[in-house]
């Protein structure tokens, strides 16, 4: 993730919580406003207008981001970079370098699956 970036979002947090800001929900903010530019986003995917969908876009990917150091502040993930290192891990997997990946996506996601049920089990397994 660009660091100039990653230190907007994560600033915009902090100031969030620091003045309790009445509009700030927690991560159920920046879910709403994700859906909410979804449909932006798809009210502007038409022929030129590449400069507004852009803008668009820009705005899911910021909310998104948002939503991962929220989800940091209220202890429910670890950190926004393990989000990303997951990402890369899961369709790295996935897509590899092989150019029939396809054939093979569903058998590295059954694997997958099963690794994180592995990974979650240990990791709560005295939450019960």
């Amino acid at each position: 993730m660009h660091k100039k970036i990653k230190d907007l979002s994560e600033k915009r947090i902090k100031y969030l919580i620091e003045k309790q800001i009445p509009f700030y929900k927690w991560n159920k903010t920046y879910l709403d406003w994700i859906r909410d530019e979804l449909y932006e986003v798809e009210d502007e995917i038409k022929e030129k207008n590449s400069v507004y969908l852009e803008d668009e876009l820009w705005d899911v990917f910021w909310n998104y981001l948002c939503l991962l150091h929220s989800l940091e502040n209220e202890w429910k993930i670890t950190n926004a970079e393990k989000v990303f290192e997951r990402c890369y891990k899961k369709f790295g997997e996935r897509v590899g370098y092989d150019w029939d990946w396809w054939h093979n996506w569903q058998e590295v996601k059954d694997k997958q699956k099963q690794e994180l049920k592995l990974e979650h089990n240990k990791l709560y397994k005295n939450d019960k």
